[in-house]
């Protein structure tokens, strides 16, 4: 496995690839704001929180449908499991027209559905935004504080590639193993612009929102 990163070459990673210069947001910045978004969203309560939910979901729906509907089905019974504990085994005002839950039980199972949704939203789009290499070039780029601790953010990022290329490989039918010879990881190299900066802005306004929920 070969990787291309704007740093050192990676140890036992073999020859680097090309090296790519971008134009377009470095994924850090994407991640960021993905976490920001996520964070801000699921601190509301009530109202706040279902059109939170309800705008993530629908953008979900229109930009990455696929992917949103994949990690639906995926966490179908977590979803059925926080209905059932909370709609029928939290005490309250019982609901006469759904033998065995209560009102506040079933607001609970509503407020953790949706949090989980926004997740879940956010995940898919960020997915659809990035590629396999794309988010191991953001996650390496957000790791480089733990190289002040003598960890090397290099081999994080060969082993997160790896495992991605697994991920792949069995969603695809496919065997990573034998693939991975041929598998050239190539991250992009990227000087910060201005749209970094904007969404730099973003991301933390949205923490400072959810900080101030």
């Amino acid at each position: 496995m070969t990787a291309s990163v704007d740093g050192p070459d990676l140890p036992g990673a073999g020859a680097p690839g090309p090296v790519i210069p971008v134009t377009r947001p470095h994924p850090s910045s994407l991640i960021l704001l993905a976490a920001a978004a996520l964070s801000a969203a699921a601190s509301r309560d009530g109202v706040s929180l279902y059109l939170a939910c309800a705008g993530l979901v629908l953008a979900a729906m229109a930009a990455a449908p696929s992917d949103l509907h994949l990690l639906v089905r995926r966490s179908r019974w977590l979803l059925l499991t926080i209905l059932l504990m909370f709609g029928w085994l939290t005490p309250g005002t019982p609901l006469a027209a759904i033998p065995g839950t209560t009102l506040e039980g079933l607001l609970l199972a509503a407020d953790y559905i949706a949090r989980l949704l926004v997740a879940l939203a956010t995940l898919a789009l960020l997915l659809r935004s990035l590629d396999p290499p794309q988010l191991v070039a953001g996650m390496r780029a957000m790791l480089a504080p733990i190289e002040l601790l003598g960890f090397s953010r290099d081999r994080i990022a060969v082993r997160l590639a790896l495992t991605l290329q697994e991920v792949e490989a069995a969603r695809n039918g496919g065997d990573g193993e034998r693939e991975s010879g041929a598998t050239c990881l190539v991250l992009t190299c990227h000087v910060p612009g201005t749209a970094d900066l904007l969404l730099g802005v973003v991301s933390a306004a949205l923490v400072l929102a959810a900080l101030l929920a």
